[in-house]
């Protein structure tokens, strides 16, 4: 048995109400020393715990415990959590075996009682190109990538500082300072032909602006001014589910009569119309005016696509009729 695996059922054990380890418990569970268990300990004390003095040795019942007022259940229902998504993502996602085996039996039964359900699933396709991005990070490298903008579109090298690796909905991107467009760009992994290290160190770029950008816009579509406040309008029954959500860190919401209004900044409407439009007749934009004139424009468009389409197969039932 490893450290991980000991030092996190040392976690679990204090976590628990009244939860305490002894040094002979964890060395006959683990078939180890009294003195591994002990450095086990000083490094959980030293390098795992956030504060200094939460793990003290109970002379009165010569154990270790969580000083009192200390907490740590929010650790272990971080670790699940964040298992139970690791499991939704991908069954194939890199490291989710070996850290789930490194859990506590006991954890490892409550996760097998979690069953979170992602929007979406990410591609292996997609988590290839993972370990080369870590390297960039971990030794300040460039990228360049050879990508598509749209599948569509023909694929081109873009000489980028990888700034930020996010998985949204279950879909990699990654958010980059892009000198070919000389800007902050995302790049949707699955769109992406190869990844490589670039020979040039990557530029360093400023943190708070980085964070500013994803806090500042919805979902991932970055845009490059000041977002704008969005506003829409949900009915009652879609209401009383949309006022649950999360869907930006700085959202508003308020009931007028039976609808619920959400207000949020977006700085690209691309993603947020196509959220709106999920609802159906359900849901409907209020502002900026341009926003709502995308969306009744993008109604027709859908309608015209749809008549034209019916017309097409009312035709071929009609010659399929006459040719009997």
């Amino acid at each position: 048995m490893g450290q991980t695996e000991r030092v996190m059922d040392i976690l679990y054990q204090l976590s628990r109400d009244g939860g305490k380890v002894t040094l002979r418990q964890m060395a006959e569970r683990y078939s180890v020393s009294e003195r591994q268990i002990s450095r086990d300990i000083e490094y959980i004390r030293d390098r795992v715990l956030p504060e200094d003095g939460m793990l003290v040795f109970d002379r009165d019942i010569m154990a270790y415990r969580l000083a009192d007022g200390s907490v740590l259940s929010s650790w272990r229902e971080n670790i699940l959590v964040s298992l139970a998504m690791m499991n939704a993502a991908s069954e194939g996602v890199v490291g989710r075996d070996t850290l789930s085996s490194a859990i506590p039996q006991g954890m490892r039964t409550i996760l097998n009682r979690i069953d979170y359900r992602s929007a979406a699933r990410s591609r292996i396709s997609e988590e290839r190109f993972l370990s080369v991005i870590f390297d960039a990070f971990e030794r300040g490298k460039g990228l360049i990538i050879r990508y598509r903008k749209t599948p569509d579109d023909p694929a081109e090298d873009r000489d980028t500082d990888p700034l930020r690796l996010v998985n949204y909905q279950g879909i990699w991107y990654l958010l980059a300072y892009d000198h070919t467009r000389h800007g902050v760009r995302t790049f949707r992994l699955s769109r992406a032909e190869t990844v490589f290290l670039s020979l040039r160190d990557a530029s360093s770029h400023d943190k708070d602006h980085v964070d500013e950008l994803l806090s500042s816009s919805y979902g991932m579509f970055i845009g490059n001014g000041d977002a704008e406040v969005y506003t829409m309008r949900f009915s009652y029954e879609a209401g009383i589910r949309v006022s649950s959500e999360l869907w930006h860190e700085e959202q508003k919401g308020r009931w007028v009569g039976d609808e619920y209004e959400l207000s949020l900044p977006v700085s690209s409407p691309v993603e947020i119309l196509s959220r709106l439009l999920s609802f159906g007749d359900e849901a409907y934009p209020v502002s900026p005016e341009d926003f709502v004139d995308l969306y009744w424009r993008t109604i027709v468009r859908m309608a015209s696509k749809d008549r034209a389409k019916s017309d097409r197969n009312g035709k071929q039932s009609d010659g399929k009729q006459h040719s009997l």
